[in-house]
């Protein structure tokens, strides 16, 4: 199988976003970086590889300036389930937040939201 099909799969079984992300670092994915208007993914592994994954929807607008306050509440209605996958890159995106990156390796797991005049970090539960 290789790292592409090792990806999809990893989605497939998790059953939260900290399985989801310690189950990709297992396969060796260090960290991967999502632009939120176009939903493509860039994955980057140990030893340098990278793999790309398109984005499959049309483009999403997303608002001029970072709005903290709006990223913490669409990473938490995520959380509660509140959200699909796809009604959080919306709320993110109506927050501001043009991509995020996830560091799946080191002491401090975390993702990163980043927008135009500021960013949100959280922790990834381990």
């Amino acid at each position: 199988m290789d790292n592409d099909q090792k990806i999809k799969q990893c989605y497939q079984e998790a059953a939260n976003y900290p399985d989801l992300a310690k189950r990709l670092n297992q396969i060796g994915v260090e960290s991967y970086k999502v632009d939120t208007a176009s939903n493509a993914i860039l994955y980057r592994f140990s030893g340098g590889q990278n793999i790309l994954h398109q984005g499959e929807i049309s483009a999403r607008k997303i608002a001029e300036n970072f709005n903290n306050d709006e990223t913490i509440q669409a990473v938490r209605n995520n959380q509660q389930g509140k959200t699909d996958y796809a009604g959080f890159m919306d709320e993110i995106a109506n927050a501001g937040v043009r991509f995020y990156e996830a560091t799946l390796i080191g002491e401090n797991k975390r993702v990163t939201y980043i927008g135009i005049g500021g960013s949100y970090e959280e922790k990834i539960p381990q």
